[in-house]
């Protein structure tokens, strides 16, 4: 596993961080977030959905749980948000399976919660508010293979 750490002091920065991802990214990839709440997972969401041209404006889909999004790069992508469920074993319920073998990319918020339900070489992402930053994030990333960032 590769690790990654940044510290991001706007929105604009957290989106460009995602965007650099977002182009390293294969059909398929699960990307588990973690992180309480205004830590910056949606943020870097709408990053990696700005860089596949996606037109709906990314949400975090609390009380529809799932989200689909088709851009114009021809990749699904689909955003989950755990914070309502219970376990795994409910994301498994909703057919998290199937969207695992679909070829889209997966962004799980709140991924904490379903840990269970998440495949072993899934990235691996922690948001943190920076304390003294208002706008300031730090983000830790996992990755299961090399990744390149310009900063």
């Amino acid at each position: 596993m590769q690790r990654y750490h940044f510290k991001t002091n706007t929105a604009e920065e957290t989106k460009l961080l995602a965007q650099q991802l977002a182009a390293q990214l294969k059909p398929g990839d699960v990307l588990a977030m973690r992180g309480n709440l205004a830590s910056g997972k949606t943020t870097f969401t709408q990053g990696i959905t700005s860089y596949y041209e996606v037109r709906e404006f990314a949400l975090s889909p609390t009380f529809t749980y799932i989200n689909e999004y088709h851009g114009n790069k021809n990749q699904e992508i689909v955003h989950i948000d755990a914070y309502r469920l219970k376990s795994g074993a409910e994301l498994i319920s909703m057919g998290i399976w199937e969207y695992y073998d679909s070829g889209a990319i997966i962004i799980i918020e709140w991924a904490d919660i379903v840990a269970d339900a998440i495949p072993e070489d899934a990235f691996g992402f922690h948001f943190r508010h920076v304390d003294d930053d208002e706008n300031g994030r730090e983000i830790l990333i996992n990755s299961p293979r090399v990744l390149e960032f310009k900063l």
